[in-house]
């Protein structure tokens, strides 16, 4: 039988347009908007210069590789000013640099502090690697020669490569302290560290017990000692448990190490758990948060255990702990397995999908009635509006992602967050772009939707147009078992492709069930099978004059097999 995987596809096409060749692809354009990052870098190059470094790099994950961190650990979007949720920096003594992705470039150019940063638009034309660009500006024989990483939020493969990059030039890669925590003395909040509590097995479908079995069960097919769980939403789906120390998703900081055996250990603050999910995990042995790494050391350091399978996103700081002869580094038996959902988060994921969309009319129907009546709504209130139909129904736990609110130009911004003081007001004569999603007890959504209140333009008819054909014709899909995504990936793009238009990033993403918007390992440009999964089928294009958008949720199911025997999967 197939098994069944969730996925949400966020199409985002843009019209296919020839950028000049520069390494930034990006002009200065001081705005208000832009922070003042001056004093911020003038105090991180003293502390660099303390430690003969030339380069710091900055990240926008906390130490568990997170997409979302609390203001705790934002560590990257205070030093740039820039808030996307995703994006490197790199800090030498007389530049800074930062590197995102299309999702964000109109964003940063509203917020980057342009006269401190270069915005370097990453898989444009001539755009340097961060790596590329680091070992580009060193000179080995300089007295500040050295590049400098935290490596407790530094993933192995990052480490690696970098390495790599800069050996080359001679230059040494080398462990620093986390040097944005040393120079922020204020503005910064208190770390998050709230109940943790039951994910009921009604919501989650099988015991911890019976995941833990399955995993271990994997576990000895590789034959490994252990699996150490470093994902927070791979924590939280193994022991059916929840908190709300990361924005927008259901996690509390903690590691787990599950043994071949199936005993099970779990770092965290025991504080945190409730009662309910104290007597759920009485079988867990629960060792204080910070004897971590310590406790990881001694593990390793066991003559009993031979290998421990770890991914390639463990910190670096995690990898030093494990001798490289006992180290199995290879792709996570849980994300595989829980992106697998079974028959109740099925059934969660579609029912939360009705409410949901219940949420979606009724704020539509609101946004209609006011426009016709003339009363000012801006994108802001808008937004608000729409998590206060969401909060009335049955199971809502809050918003799943900052909802994009955008109308006309600020459409274009594919990520783009309104907030009251530049909110735009929402009116007939420009299309309004709404991608928002919950998080529910039983399931997790993600809808992006186009809106027009007046009479659309030719052009945005047509752009309207090509997005549903995409939508249509990768919904409309069949294929065999073992299709990989960049095989569908043409369906989502053939009618924009004749018509000069692309989108610059991947077709899909899979979502969690009450846990991440975004959930691997499936991606719908990588290497990664399709079968069995849900995806939020969206096609949409923006640029500053003509916007579109369409997000759904599908989800692909085994269909009879055909007289050759061969099974195939269609979109549902």
């Amino acid at each position: 039988m197939i098994s069944i995987r969730v996925i949400c596809l966020a199409v985002l096409a843009g019209i296919l347009r020839f950028v000049a060749c520069q390494q930034t692809n990006y002009s200065c354009v001081v705005k208000q908007s832009q922070a003042n990052t001056t004093e911020k870098l003038s105090k991180l190059r003293a502390r660099m210069r303390s430690l003969s470094l030339y380069a710091y790099v900055i990240f926008s994950e906390d130490e568990y590789q997170s997409e979302y961190a609390q203001q705790y650990d934002t560590r990257r979007a205070w030093i740039t000013g820039f808030l996307g949720s995703a994006g490197s920096a790199v800090v030498t003594l007389d530049q800074a640099a930062l590197w995102i992705d299309s999702r964000y470039w109109t964003q940063a150019e509203n917020e980057l502090d342009c006269t401190n940063w270069l915005l370097m638009r990453q898989g444009e034309p001539n755009v340097l690697t961060l790596d590329d660009w680091i070992a580009s500006k060193l000179k080995a024989t300089s007295s500040y020669n050295k590049v400098g990483v935290a490596i407790q939020l530094t993933s192995s493969d990052y480490w690696s490569s970098t390495k790599s990059a800069v050996t080359l030039r001679d230059v040494p890669l080398v462990e620093v302290a986390e040097l944005i925590d040393e120079i922020r003395i204020t503005d910064r909040s208190m770390a998050s560290s709230n109940p943790v509590f039951v994910h009921d097995i009604m919501f989650a479908g099988i015991s911890w017990e019976k995941k833990v079995e399955i995993i271990a069960g994997l576990i000895n097919v590789e034959s490994t000692d252990g699996f150490l769980v470093t994902a927070l939403d791979e924590v939280a789906w193994l022991f059916n448990a929840r908190g709300s120390d990361i924005p927008y998703n259901p996690f509390f900081k903690a590691y787990a190490f599950v043994h071949a055996n199936q005993t099970t250990r779990l770092w965290m603050n025991e504080s945190q758990l409730t009662s309910d999910a104290r007597t759920q995990l009485r079988n867990v042995i629960i060792q204080p948060y910070e004897e971590f790494l310590l406790d990881l050391y001694k593990l390793a350091s066991n003559t009993d255990v031979n290998r421990i399978w770890m991914t390639r996103s463990v910190s670096q700081e995690i990898l030093d702990r494990i001798p490289a002869n006992k180290r199995f580094i290879a792709g996570s038996p849980i994300e595989r397995t829980k992106a697998i959902k079974n028959p109740t988060e099925q059934k969660g994921m579609r029912d939360c999908g009705v409410r949901d969309s219940i949420a979606r009319v009724r704020h539509l129907i609101w946004l209609e009635n006011e426009i016709n009546n003339n009363r000012q709504v801006n994108e802001t209130q808008a937004a608000e509006r729409l998590e206060y139909y969401q909060s009335l129904e049955a199971y809502f736990k809050g918003i799943s992602f900052p909802t994009i609110s955008a109308v006309g130009a600020h459409a274009a911004t594919i990520h783009f967050e309104p907030n009251a003081e530049t909110a735009a007001q929402i009116t007939r004569d420009e299309v309004y772009l709404l991608d928002a999603g919950a998080q529910y007890l039983d399931g997790t959504t993600d809808v992006t939707r186009t809106h027009t209140f007046g009479t659309p333009t030719t052009e945005e008819k047509k752009a309207y147009t090509l997005v549903l054909q995409g939508s249509i014709d990768l919904a409309d899909a069949v294929f065999p078992v073992g299709t990989y995504g960049r095989q569908l990936d043409i369906l989502a793009r053939q009618s924009l492709y004749k018509n000069f238009m692309d989108y610059a990033h991947s077709t899909g993403h899979g979502i969690g069930h009450f846990l991440s918007i975004h959930e691997g390992p499936s991606e719908r440009r990588k290497l990664e099978e399709i079968i069995d999964q849900r995806f939020p089928d969206a096609s949409d294009i923006y640029n500053s004059k003509t916007n579109s958008a369409s997000n759904n949720i599908e989800q692909p199911i085994e269909r009879p097999v055909d007289p050759s025997g061969d099974p195939s999967v269609s979109n549902e």
